[in-house]
């Protein structure tokens, strides 16, 4: 059964599924719904959960093998599965998974964006078939600002439609920045208080930290020095590594689909189709002069090693590897990096 994000509240209340699969490339989103479902299951009187990330080199025979076990400490249990990349080992052995399925165990599986042909092969049907799809799609540029609004009533602030505009202006569409911001507006201006563009200018004019969209900006336009300061403040803030992973990959992503649009478009076209904004376009312009198919591909790589890291498993020091990023980003590689020491 596919549903909605918004749907995925009342689905819960009428009962919990064996399986759930989340997929999307909305960080918060996907971040939120995997947080509700695991409260439901907290409330099924589901207690133990047992966390996997599933990399290139993931033993896939672990899962397998526990959810045909018995657990020691409860009845029923929680498998919560995380696919960063999918691959023909991981879809042979979510299929064999779903051959095992049982009220016994619940699992959670979170995906990362998936094609339509993806969705329609056999081992995803299977899966689809029993239990609940959640698809998240991105939200568009033109309901932004109802979203926010809709975002600051959970926090009981009323904002006006110009001071939702402002934010999604300053956000670009970083769900989780936007939401940050939000909550910081609470906190200056207390529950109840309408929130007009003026409030947030004050607002961003008064705040000395450095920003996400400034560490962004810096990184665009080469300008290095800059780029380290603000890498600096945002980690000595406190700025959770995810947060700062999701810009790199975004911009990364963002450089890699221009220019394979390029490929049969001119520069001003591939914007238009990746929606950048036009003032932002000569930023994006900046980078491509310095990045290539060599280029560009390298640095996804070392970002996968970092996330690595960032989640527990083997990589880079999140830091030392963030400014690695940096230097790449602004055209100066390093002289050697983990992916060039042979394994």
């Amino acid at each position: 059964m596919k549903v909605r994000a918004d749907q995925l509240p009342a689905q819960l209340k009428k009962s919990i599924a064996p399986i759930y699969i989340i997929s999307g490339d909305e960080v918060l989103l996907c971040q939120e719904a995997a947080d509700s479902i695991r409260k439901a299951a907290q409330q099924h009187n589901i207690d133990e959960r047992l966390r996997f990330v599933a990399d290139a080199q993931f033993d896939w025979q672990d899962v397998i093998n526990e959810n045909q076990s018995l657990s020691l400490f409860s009845m029923r249990r929680m498998f919560d599965i995380q696919i960063d990349k999918m691959g023909e080992k991981h879809s042979k052995a979510l299929a064999q998974l779903g051959q095992s399925l049982s009220e016994d165990n619940i699992i959670l599986l979170t995906l990362p964006k998936i094609d339509a042909r993806t969705q329609k092969a056999k081992w995803f049907t299977q899966l689809e078939s029993q239990g609940v799809f959640v698809q998240i799609w991105p939200i568009d540029a033109n309901r932004l600002p109802a979203w926010v609004q809709q975002r600051a009533q959970a926090l009981d602030l009323s904002l006006t439609r110009d001071a939702a505009s402002m934010i999604c202006e300053r956000g670009e569409g970083n769900l989780l920045a936007l939401s940050q911001e939000l909550e910081k507006l609470a906190l200056v201006h207390g529950q109840g208080v309408q929130i007009d563009a003026e409030k947030v200018a004050e607002s961003v004019a008064d705040s000395s930290r450095y920003s996400i969209y400034d560490l962004s900006d810096r990184l665009l336009m080469g300008k290095t020095k800059d780029a380290m300061h603000c890498l600096h403040q945002l980690l000595g803030e406190g700025v959770e590594s995810s947060i700062i992973l999701w810009l790199f990959n975004r911009e990364i992503q963002t450089l890699s689909n221009l220019l394979q649009s390029m490929q049969s478009s001119s520069f001003k076209q591939a914007c238009q189709s990746e929606k950048i904004w036009d003032k932002r376009v000569p930023f994006y312009e900046s980078a491509m002069s310095r990045h290539n198919k060599v280029t560009l591909p390298y640095m996804q790589n070392y970002l996968a090693l970092i996330d690595k890291s960032i989640k527990g498993l083997e990589g880079p020091d999140s830091e030392t590897g963030f400014r690695n990023l940096v230097m790449m980003f602004c055209g100066y590689k390093p002289v050697v990096t983990e992916l060039d020491i042979p394994a």
